[in-house]
């Protein structure tokens, strides 16, 4: 019998109290995939929106680098942005327990938005149009930061069957289980490098780059 998919506010709120050890333990890179992200920010740094913030663990190293940077975070589980709040009593830290797919993001805003280990559950199509958002949310010189469970077999073909893979195995678990509202549940459907990238200039970013990767996580940097 196939695992049960559970709703996706659920499953991390069933998860909350041993999240922050079992969760990187089961990531290539571990914590050092939460950590290296602050380097990325650019000094100028003052406003930050984190899509998928769960319970902030990249947080610790972006507050040593700015402390007094403005932090919007959105994530599903309240549990995990209660531990949130609790961790970083004293930040200038703005919470929204809401999917970030229907968040209303203030325009031209923001000097960096960022996801870690959040999106790998969407199709293209999704994907693109929170892209979009997250493109007219930074400001003109600002950056989009994505740490991820990405598809790296440098083989192209085999990565795209890797792909098409958890895609259909997804739809194939919804059908068995009779899902078929249109809530999120939780299930890795990572995509491919290549795909990746597509999908941020087909949101209309100019450059992408790969700047980290450990396995099969990656991090890609975003620019207008």
């Amino acid at each position: 019998m196939s695992a049960k998919l559970e709703e996706m506010s659920d499953f991390f709120n069933a998860r909350v109290e041993t999240y922050n050890v079992v969760h990187p333990a089961h990531i290539d890179g571990g914590m050092e995939s939460k950590n290296i992200v602050a380097s990325f920010l650019p000094d100028h740094t003052k406003t930050i929106i984190d899509l998928g913030i769960g319970t902030g663990l990249e947080l610790e190293r972006i507050f040593s680098r700015f402390p007094n940077a403005e932090v919007t975070g959105i994530d599903i589980s309240k549990n995990m942005l209660n531990l949130l709040k609790k961790t970083y009593p004293d930040k200038n830290i703005n919470l929204y327990c809401e999917s970030y797919l229907n968040y209303n993001f203030k325009k031209l805003y923001y000097d960096v938005a960022l996801s870690v280990m959040a999106l790998h559950h969407y199709t293209h199509e999704v994907k693109t149009n929170l892209y979009r958002k997250i493109y007219n949310c930074i400001k003109t010189n600002g950056i989009y930061i994505e740490c991820d469970y990405i598809i790296t077999e440098n083989d192209h073909e085999k990565a795209q069957e890797i792909e098409n893979f958890f895609f259909l195995e997804y739809k194939r678990l919804k059908e068995e289980q009779g899902i078929a509202d249109d809530r999120e549940y939780h299930y890795d459907t990572p995509c491919t490098v290549a795909n990746q990238i597509n999908m941020l200039l087909n949101a209309g970013f100019a450059k992408v780059n790969e700047v980290w990767r450990k396995e099969n996580t990656l991090i890609l940097i975003a620019k207008k």
